[in-house]
């Protein structure tokens, strides 16, 4: 379960390139449209398309330009750390993400699939959490040591 421990950070301005769609957690919207841009990344081989321009190994799903909180549109954005100066591949964007405080979260090992919309849901619940969050810019980092989550906070 995630819990407040996680101590508050700063985290670096950073660039991400990928695909985006717009979305929102009305059934049937978000459970639809990021599995269809996770099977269009690999069908369209986007890692390998992108391998000499990643900063960064981790694989970047980044939630941003939040309409207002968990229940409002946002776009959702899955690619990989790039050079700010970077030129965007066809198809593809660029999503430049500021400085802001926040808090990493470890999600419990298994597959993604089960794992990471298990961890939303909590968030979601959470007593607390939820009041604190800033929704500027939020973000899922899949490395090989595992999966964590930042969620921008005050």
């Amino acid at each position: 379960m995630a819990n407040l421990s996680e101590p508050l950070v700063q985290t670096e301005k950073f660039t991400v390139m990928g695909l985006r769609i717009r979305t929102s957690n009305a059934p049937g919207d978000a459970e639809v449209k990021i599995p269809a841009i996770y099977s269009k990344f690999y069908k369209e081989d986007i890692p390998k398309k992108m391998e000499m321009l990643r900063k960064i190994d981790p694989l970047f799903a980044v939630y941003s330009s939040y309409e207002s909180d968990e229940n409002g549109a946002y776009d959702f954005l899955l690619g990989y750390a790039v050079d700010p100066n970077a030129k965007p591949l066809p198809g593809m964007e660029l999503i430049q993400i500021a400085p802001q405080n926040g808090r990493y979260f470890a999600i419990q090992p298994g597959p993604p699939e089960e794992v990471v919309p298990k961890f939303w849901a909590e968030i979601w619940n959470h007593p607390e959490i939820p009041k604190i969050r800033s929704f500027q810019t939020d973000w899922e980092e899949y490395s090989e040591a595992g999966i964590r989550v930042f969620l921008s906070t005050t």
